[in-house]
């Protein structure tokens, strides 16, 4: 069976550069909250600005040309000491907000293909967004060849999860494909490509507004 580690990073994410308030996440984040990576803040920039649905190919080579890549480096799970290479980069547009991880690890797998489905048993990507930095947020786990779930998660309350539909409205690229494979114990590079529209945070209306403050963002990166 597949063993995932972890790697997670705590951002404030704000529109046109604004400064953000910090708010909490009830996530499994004890480790960053202790570590100085708490405050730590990245500067989301709009990208592609009047380009409706733009080629994931030019969102890939927009955000290299005009977005410096993140390096995710803390481990959250002392029992899963592994460490993959993983960078991120992250920028938006008035309709989606654009994603891109580039990773290196020592074995790859993806074998789940149905939407919602266990995408956390093969090497994946996870990014939580907390639109008013409270005990509300969201979920979107996507397994290095574009399977995706995503849930909108509320204290006390049990996980709701987009629809099929939803899901299918996330356009997503990535480097290996999007045919499952098992597990290559081999060292492998690869690059995933995401284009998330706003309407899929289904419980929010988070069209980016100047000014306007977003709250906390969690990355998470599972790997075997």
């Amino acid at each position: 069976m597949m063993k995932c580690a972890g790697l997670c990073v705590l951002l404030l994410l704000s529109w046109f550069n604004q400064p953000a308030e910090s708010g909490s996440c009830q996530t499994n984040i004890q480790n960053i909250e202790n570590s100085d990576l708490k405050n730590k803040t990245m500067k989301v920039h709009q990208i592609l600005e009047g380009f409706s649905n733009p080629p994931l190919e030019l969102v890939a080579e927009t955000l290299d040309q005009e977005v410096a890549p993140l390096k995710l480096e803390m481990v959250n799970w002392e029992e899963f000491p592994y460490r993959p290479e993983v960078a991120v980069q992250i920028a938006y547009n008035d309709d989606e907000l654009f994603l891109q991880y580039k990773v290196a690890e020592q074995a790859v797998k993806a074998e789940v293909t149905q939407s919602n489905g266990r995408v956390w048993t093969d090497s994946c990507v996870e990014f939580f967004l907390s639109p008013d930095g409270n005990d509300v947020y969201y979920n979107l786990e996507m397994n290095c060849i574009g399977t995706a779930l995503l849930g909108f998660h509320k204290k006390g309350e049990q996980t709701i999860n987009a629809s099929d539909e939803q899901i299918a409205t996330i356009r997503r690229i990535s480097s290996l494909g999007n045919s499952p494979f098992p597990e290559r114990k081999e060292k492998t590079e690869w690059k995933i490509t995401i284009a998330i529209p706003w309407n899929v945070y289904f419980k929010h209306d988070l069209k980016p507004i100047h000014g306007k403050e977003c709250a906390e963002i969690f990355i998470n990166v599972a790997m075997n």
